[in-house]
C-alpha cells in the first residue's frame, strides 16, 4: 500500500514517520491518519521484534484518541482496544506476528466498508498470514492461543465468503467466463467452508467441551445458503438449506455483552437470506417479517446495514409477487423497498445503491416494463462515478463497468424515445455517468487512488440526485422548483468536482450535470449517439437550451450494434487497401467502400439528425462506444454516378466531436486564449515499409502563417523528450510524421518520434503545458480501443486530458497527395481568424468541390481529417 502516498522503500516510511511524530503538538485531523496509515505500513510484514518507530506511534496515536473522542469510529474503536491492551508490544517471537497479523486483517477489513476490494483480498491474505504463523508458536504457547485462533478462522471463513460473493456476481455478467473461471472462484467458497468444518472438529474430540465461538454458526449459514443457492436445481443437497435454517434458529438471544445485540440481530438477518433462497411461500413471509423487526431496531440505523436489510426485504417481496402475479400489493411494497435501500445506500453505502437500483431495473424488465427499467438502471448510474472512486481493484471495477457498458446504451435508447422530456434529459446523463467513468478508469493507472474515506465522492452522488429532483420539478407541467436552491446545488457540485479533479489530477474525468450540458450548447448543438442490441438513438441537446428544456430524442432504428460492427469491418477493408487496390472480397477500391460506408451511415445514423439539425451551423457529435471509431462527420448521399449529385452533412453543419460534455467544456476554456508560437515538426527518418512521409507541402503552408510564429523542429532533433519539452514552448503543435494505433492497447498509442514513440501514456502523464491546439497529421490518430474500460482514450482524448483544446486527427491512412492541398486550405482559412473547426470544415468542402484546386469528392480522400474539441 505503500507506494500510494509517494513512498516507495522502508526508509522512507521510518522518515515521514519521524516526521509525524515530531508534530505531537499539531491539531491536524489528517495527521492522524497518516500516523494510523504509517503505523499499519511498518507493521506490514511484521516481525518478531517489535518496531521502534511503530511502538511510538502506537502510543502517539492511542492519545490522539482518548482526546479526540474518536472512539465511535469503528477503526478508531478496534486500534484504542488493541492498542491499550498491548498485545502488539509482547515479547519478542513468533506469537506477536500472530496478533500483528490479526490487526492487520481486522484493519483492511474494516478500512474494506463494502467497496474496495483490495483491502478485502489484503485482509484475506493477513488473516492467512496469521494461521500460518501460529505453526511456528513453540508447543508450550499453542493452546494459549487455541480458541482465540478459531475465531481468526472464522473470521477468515466470513471473508472468503464476501469475496466469493462479489465474484460470483462477475460470472453472471455476459463475457465474463473466460476472465475469471468458476472453479478460482469456487475454491474460496470451498476453503471457507473447510475453516467452518475445522473449528467444529476441534471442537468435537473426545473430552472437548469448550463451546463454538458465537460467530461460527452465521458465517457456517451463510456459507452453506451459498453453495446451496449455486448448485443447480437438480444437484442440490436439501442438507445445505436445512442445516443454515437450523443453525440460524439455534442461535441464543442477545446477552448484554456490547455488540451482542448487533450480532443478533445480524444473524435474523441471515436467516431472513436463507428463507429466501429457500423460497418457499411460507419462507418468504417469514423472511420478510424477520427483516421488518430488525429494521425497526435502534442498532440497525447505520445506512451501510439498513441498505443492506432493505435489499434482503425488497428481494423477499419481489420473489411473492413473482410467485403470485395478482398480489400486487406485494410489487407496489417491493418496489418502495428497493427505492428505499437506494436512498439508504447514498448515505455511506453506494454499491448497497448500485445493486438495489439494477436489481430492481432486470425485475421490471423481466416484468415488460421496459421503460421503468430503464428509469431505475439510471438511478443506478448515478451512483457510478463515486462507487468506482471508492473501488480501487481495476478488476472488480470491470464488474460494474461491464455491467454499465451493457445496459447504458440499451437504457439511453428507452429513455430517448420517450415522450416523457424528463427522461430524455435522464438519457443525456446517463450517458455522461457512464462516459466520464469509462474515461477515468481507462486512465486510473496514471492518476492517485482516492481516499480511504471518500466523503466528496458520496456526497457528490446525493447531490447528484438532488439535481435531478430539481430537474424534474423544473420540467414538469406545473413547476415547483426553486430556482435558487436550484442553483445553489448546482454550485456546490461543480465545487466538488472540481476539488475531486485537482485532488486526482487532470487524468480524472468526473460527469457534468444537466446544467453544466445546457451551459455547453450555450452556442452550439449537441448530439449524442448511441447504438443498443435492438436500434439507436440520438439526443439532441438544440443551442441556447435552458435547464427548464429537455433534448431530442430521435430513433434509430436501423443503428443496432452488429450494424456497427459490420460498418466498421468495412471501414477497416478500406484502410488496408493502397490506392487503386481492390478488395479481394468486394473487389471494391478503397473509395469506392468509403461511398458505401458514408452512404451507409446516412442513412441508418445521420438523415434523421440531419432532419433534426436542419439550419444548424455548428454541432457537436459525441458518439458512444464503437460509434466514435467511424466517419459521422462524412455521412451523406454520394450514391449517384454524377457528384454535383452528391450531398454530405457537413456542407451544411460544421461538426466536430467531444468524449464528453466535461471534457468539451474544459476544452473550450484551454482553448480560449490566442496563439502566439506554432511548432512544425518534419518526419523523422523512418524504417517503415511505407518510408517517410513527404510534408514539404503542408510545412510550406505552415511557413506562410502570419497569425502565429512559426518554428520548425528538424526529423532528427524532434525525439520524444524534446516534444515533450516543446510542449511547454509553444501554442500549437503541427505534427507530421508516423503515427501507431493500438485498439486493444490505446494507452500505447502514439506519435513516431526520432529514436523512439511519444506515447499516450507519456502525454497524460506530462498534465497540462503552454501548447493549446494540436494538428496530428498522421495516419489513425484518431482511432480509439475497442475493450473495456479504454474505449474512450485515443490522441485527441488524451491531448484534451492532458490540457489541449483543440486536436485535428486522423480515422483512417491519409497519403501526401491530400494531406497537403487539405493542410494548405486549412490554413488559409485559420490565418483568417477560423477556428479549427471551420478552417477544417471549409477546407474539405473546397476539396469536395474543387475549389481552389482539383476536385476531391470522394469521402476516402477528404474525410480522414476530424476536429475533436472546442
Amino acid at each position: 500500500m505503500a507506494e500510494r502516498r509517494g513512498f516507495d522503500d522502508r526508509d522512507a516510511l521510518l522518515a515521514r514517520a519521524r516526521q509525524v511524530l515530531a508534530l505531537a503538538d499539531s491539531a491536524a485531523p489528517d495527521l492522524l491518519e497518516e500516523a494510523i496509515w504509517l503505523h499499519d505500513e511498518l507493521e506490514s510484514p511484521p516481525t518478531d521484534r517489535p518496531v521502534d518507530a511503530a511502538v511510538a506511534l502506537r502510543r502517539w496515536i492511542l492519545s490522539r484518541l482518548a482526546t479526540a473522542g474518536t472512539a465511535a469510529s469503528v477503526g478508531h474503536g478496534l486500534r484504542q482496544q488493541v492498542f491499550s491492551q498491548g498485545v502488539l508490544d509482547i515479547e519478542p517471537g513468533p506469537l506477536r506476528r500472530v496478533w500483528v497479523w490479526e490487526y492487520l486483517g481486522t484493519a483492511r477489513f474494516i478500512a474494506f466498508g463494502g467497496s474496495d476490494r483490495a483491502l478485502l483480498d489484503e485482509a484475506v491474505a493477513a488473516f492467512r498470514s496469521c494461521l500460518a504463523a501460529a505453526r511456528d508458536v513453540p508447543p508450550a504457547g499453542q493452546a494459549a492461543v487455541a480458541d482465540h485462533l478459531d475465531q481468526v478462522r472464522c473470521h477468515l471463513a466470513g471473508i472468503l465468503g464476501m469475496r466469493y460473493n462479489q465474484d460470483r456476481e462477475v460470472m453472471l455478467l455476459p463475457g465474463r467466463l473466460q476472465q475469471v473461471r468458476w472453479a478460482e472462484v469456487r475454491a474460496d467458497l470451498t476453503e471457507a467452508i473447510a475453516l467452518t468444518e475445522q473449528v467444529a472438529g476441534r471442537r468435537r474430540g473426545p473430552g472437548a467441551t469448550r463451546p463454538l465461538p458465537p460467530e461460527w454458526a452465521g458465517v457456517r449459514a451463510h456459507l452453506l445458503t451459498y453453495r446451496w443457492q449455486d448448485t443447480p436445481v437438480g444437484q442440490r443437497r436439501g442438507a445445505d438449506i436445512d442445516e443454515a435454517l437450523r443453525l440460524l434458529e439455534g442461535l441464543p438471544p442477545p446477552t448484554a455483552e456490547a455488540g451482542s445485540v448487533l450480532t443478533w440481530w445480524g444473524s435474523r438477518s441471515l436467516l431472513a437470506n436463507a428463507l429466501i433462497a429457500r423460497g418457499g411461500p411460507e419462507d418468504l413471509r417469514r423472511a420478510e417479517q424477520l427483516v421488518t423487526e430488525v429494521l425497526d431496531q435502534p442498532e440497525t440505523a447505520d445506512p451501510l446495514v439498513r441498505a443492506g436489510l432493505l435489499q434482503t426485504l425488497a428481494s423477499a417481496r419481489m420473489l411473492r409477487a413473482e410467485s403470485d402475479r395478482r398480489d400486487s400489493a406485494a410489487a407496489t411494497a417491493a418496489a418502495r423497498a428497493y427505492d428505499e435501500a437506494y436512498r439508504a445506500g447514498l448515505q455511506g453505502n453506494l454499491r448497497a445503491s448500485w445493486d438495489a437500483a439494477t436489481q430492481h431495473a432486470g425485475w421490471l424488465r423481466h416484468r415488460g416494463r421496459r421503460r421503468d427499467s430503464a428509469r431505475r438502471y439510471g438511478e443506478a448510474f448515478r451512483v457510478l462515478p463515486a462507487l468506482t472512486r471508492l473501488q480501487r481493484d481495476r478488476s472488480q471495477k470491470e464488474q460494474v463497468l461491464a455491467q454499465a457498458a451493457d445496459v447504458s446504451a440499451d437504457c439511453v435508447r428507452e429513455l430517448a424515445l420517450s415522450a416523457d422530456p424528463d427522461d430524455r434529459a435522464d438519457a443525456v446523463v446517463v450517458l455522461e455517468s457512464a462516459r466520464a467513468v469509462l474515461l477515468s478508469e481507462a486512465l486510473t493507472p496514471l492518476g492517485s487512488a482516492p481516499g480511504e474515506d471518500d466523503t466528496d465522492a458520496l456526497r457528490l452522488a446525493r447531490l447528484a440526485g438532488e439535481l435531478d429532483r430539481q430537474r424534474r420539478a423544473a420540467m414538469s407541467s406545473a413547476p415547483t422548483g426553486d430556482p435558487a436552491r436550484a442553483e445553489s446545488t448546482h454550485r456546490e457540485y461543480a465545487f466538488l468536482a472540481e476539488r475531486l479533479r485537482r485532488r486526482d489530477g487532470i487524468a480524472r474525468s468526473l460527469p457534468a450535470a444537466w446544467p453544466d450540458v445546457c451551459s455547453a450548447a450555450d452556442s452550439t448543438a449537441l448530439v449524442f449517439l448511441v447504438a443498443a442490441a435492438d436500434g439507436g438513438a440520438a439526443l439532441i441537446v438544440p443551442a441556447g437550451a435552458q435547464a427548464h428544456d429537455a433534448p431530442i430524442g430521435v430513433d434509430l432504428p436501423d443503428l443496432d450494434r452488429q450494424t456497427v460492427r459490420n460498418l466498421l469491418v468495412l471501414l477497416g477493408e478500406a484502410d488496408t487497401l493502397r490506392p487503386g487496390e481492390r478488395s479481394p472480397r468486394t473487389g471494391e477500391t478503397s473509395g469506392r467502400l468509403a461511398r458505401r460506408l458514408v452512404e451507409q451511415l446516412w442513412h441508418c445514423a445521420m438523415r434523421p439528425v440531419a432532419a433534426e439539425l436542419r439550419g444548424c451551423e455548428r454541432a457537436v457529435l459525441l458518439p458512444g462506444g464503437l460509434l466514435g471509431m467511424l466517419p459521422l462527420h462524412a455521412a451523406g448521399m454520394c450514391a449517384a454516378s454524377r457528384v454535383d449529385d452528391w450531398w454530405f452533412l457537413m456542407e451544411e453543419t460544421v461538426l466536430s466531436y467531444a468524449p464528453g460534455v466535461a471534457v468539451l467544456t474544459a476544452a473550450r476554456q484551454a482553448a480560449a486564449s490566442a496563439p502566439a508560437l506554432l511548432l512544425a515538426t518534419e518526419p523523422p527518418p523512418s524504417d517503415s515499409p511505407v518510408g517517410r512521409p513527404d510534408a514539404r507541402v503542408e510545412l510550406d503552408a505552415v511557413r506562410k502563417l502570419t497569425r502565429v510564429r512559426p518554428w520548425l523542429l528538424s526529423g532528427q532533433e524532434a525525439t520524444p523528450e524534446r516534444l515533450l519539452r516543446a510542449l511547454d514552448e509553444c501554442d500549437v503543435l503541427h505534427f507530421a510524421g508516423h503515427a501507431q494505433s493500438l485498439p486493444e492497447t490505446p494507452l500505447e498509442s502514439g506519435l513516431g518520434c526520432a529514436g523512439g514513440w511519444l506515447s499516450v501514456r507519456d502525454l497524460l502523464a506530462r498534465g497540462p503545458g503552454r501548447a493549446r491546439t494540436a494538428l496530428l497529421c498522421a495516419c489513425s490518430t484518431a482511432r480509439v480501443g475497442t475493450e473495456l474500460p479504454d474505449e474512450a482514450i485515443g490522441l485527441p482524448t488524451a491531448l484534451l486530458q492532458a490540457g489541449f483544446g483543440s486536436v485535428l486527427s486522423t480515422q483512417w491512412t491519409v497519403f501526401d497527395n491530400i494531406t497537403g492541398p487539405l493542410l494548405t486550405q486549412l490554413y488559409e482559412r485559420w490565418d483568417a481568424n477560423q477556428d479549427l473547426a471551420e478552417a477544417l470544415t471549409g477546407a474539405q468542402r473546397a476539396l469536395l468541390r474543387g475549389r481552389g484546386g482539383p476536385v476531391m469528392a470522394n469521402p476516402w480522400d477528404w474525410g480522414a481529417f476530424v476536429h475533436t474539441g472546442a
